[in-house]
């Protein structure tokens, strides 16, 4: 963010501010003015000290919210848009993660292309937050609908026996840190719960050898919450969306880390990966978070057996300015062999899904 001078910021007339009251929320004192939530907290923290700026709600030590004038509060964009927006940061660097009350259906495709052969997988993802605990730690619901295989329904019983066993694990509630990083399954219980009924489905419909395997991998997944988890770190959904970004960058906006990425199922793949992000917002409003990277021979092991220099991991997240959660991403590893290999994961909102605010009571 830009800085401005003390005397400015406590200028009257250049600035309005409001009182802050004992049981004001943001969303209380937005409903009052009759301003969006988000354009208060925005305005306000353009102007503010950083120890003042407003995450999720007001800080307690806050005693006054900046606004904007009196003859350009019906305006608030135009004020920001006269320097380019910056990307506002919390402590040392830090991106927030605010997911506070946000509902999402996304888009994902994974698509695989090996030599000339190429396989798409395409679904539909809703995100709700459901709560967030005293030490940041947020949990939420996944729920997947609506598969589609190389653009058709499934209709192979390889492919019908893959969507039906991976339906039990839905809604899946999962545990994210104040990082935006996935780190556990909350509903375990629940899902073996629902595998006694889909077991029991997929016995009286289908039969054979093919059957007998799937349930075997299902329950052997499914034997403890730990192995769950080990399992469930392969799905690039959570992988990528929950992928940790939301840390502390450094004051030129970037750093460099390695980073596990999951190649093959169950297998970790290190890359040595450069973060950087753009100090601006985009032209439509996001925050772009940039990573690229080469595999690393780090004694994981890596089962395609290439050249390290051989393999390359890019990344493009795009965030929304207010909750800094995902609004759109897109991830490429590429293997280049003697039969070149292609991993494409793409995820964004739905055209016309706009922010959706819950109340949870």
């Amino acid at each position: 963010m830009y800085y401005i001078n003390e005397s400015e910021l406590l200028s009257s007339d250049k600035h309005r501010t409001y009182k802050i009251r004992k049981g004001d929320t943001l969303e209380s004192v937005a409903r009052d003015l009759g301003v969006a939530a988000q354009e208060l907290r925005r305005y306000h923290n353009i102007y503010c000290a950083i120890p003042d700026l407003i995450e999720a709600d007001f800080k307690s030590h806050l005693e006054f919210l900046i606004l904007a004038p009196e003859k350009k509060e019906d305006s608030v964009d135009e004020i920001v848009e006269k320097k380019p927006r910056k990307v506002i940061f919390g402590k040392d660097y830090k991106l927030p993660f605010l997911p506070e009350g946000i509902k999402k259906e996304y888009k994902v495709q994974y698509t695989t292309e090996v030599g000339q052969e190429i396989d798409t997988i395409e679904m539909e993802v809703s995100l709700k937050w459901l709560a967030t605990d005293k030490n940041k730690f947020h949990l939420f619901e996944i729920n997947r609908k609506s598969i589609f295989i190389n653009n058709k329904m499934p209709d192979t019983v390889m492919e019908e026996l893959g969507v039906k066993t991976a339906a039990v694990l839905y809604p899946l509630k999962i545990v994210v840190d104040g990082s935006g990083k996935w780190v556990d399954i909350y509903n375990y219980d629940d899902i073996v719960y629902r595998w006694k009924d889909t077991k029991r489905e997929i016995l009286d419909y289908y039969e054979g050898e093919v059957v007998k395997a799937y349930i075997k991998e299902t329950e052997f997944a499914l034997d403890n919450s730990e192995r769950l988890f080990t399992s469930l770190r392969s799905d690039y959904f959570l992988r990528t969306f929950f992928n940790g970004i939301n840390v502390g960058y450094t004051a030129d906006y970037g750093f460099q880390k390695d980073f596990l990425f999951p190649l093959e199922e169950e297998t970790e793949s290190v890359f040595s990966v450069e973060n950087k992000i753009s100090p601006n917002l985009d032209g439509a409003g996001l925050i772009k978070i940039e990573q690229k990277g080469d595999y690393v021979d780090s004694g994981f092991g890596f089962m395609y057996d290439y050249a390290p220099s051989k393999v390359n991991y890019n990344a493009v997240y795009f965030l929304n300015s207010d909750t800094y959660v995902v609004e759109k991403m897109n991830l490429e590893c590429n293997i280049d062999n003697i039969e070149p290999k292609k991993l494409t994961i793409v995820i964004e909102l739905f055209k016309n899904n706009k922010e959706k605010k819950i109340v949870e009571n």
